[in-house]
């Protein structure tokens, strides 16, 4: 049983996921218990590398939660700063 003691009716949260559909996978649940459980729930969903139609759905399902969306296309599993790391 989730319980939670606020001084403010209005609970912030960020959620990031790598891919399209981890935040859903890893803590959706628990997300959703937490819009049941406070007043207000300000959710931030950050999603890192989702393109296309993975985009999409990302922005969809983040909507569907209610939450504030950001969709980046960075190229998935490489590092930001220089692909030659990973290759």
């Amino acid at each position: 049983m989730l319980t939670l003691t606020l001084d403010e009716p209005r609970l912030r949260v960020l959620a990031m996921g790598s891919h399209a559909d981890d935040i859903e996978i890893g803590c959706g649940g628990t997300l959703l218990r937490l819009a049941r459980s406070v007043e207000a729930l300000e959710l931030h969903w950050v999603v890192l590398s989702a393109s296309g139609e993975r985009a999409a759905e990302a922005r969809a399902s983040a909507e569907a939660f209610g939450a504030v969306a950001e969709v980046q296309g960075f190229r998935d599993a490489f590092f930001r700063y220089g692909p030659e790391v990973k290759e």
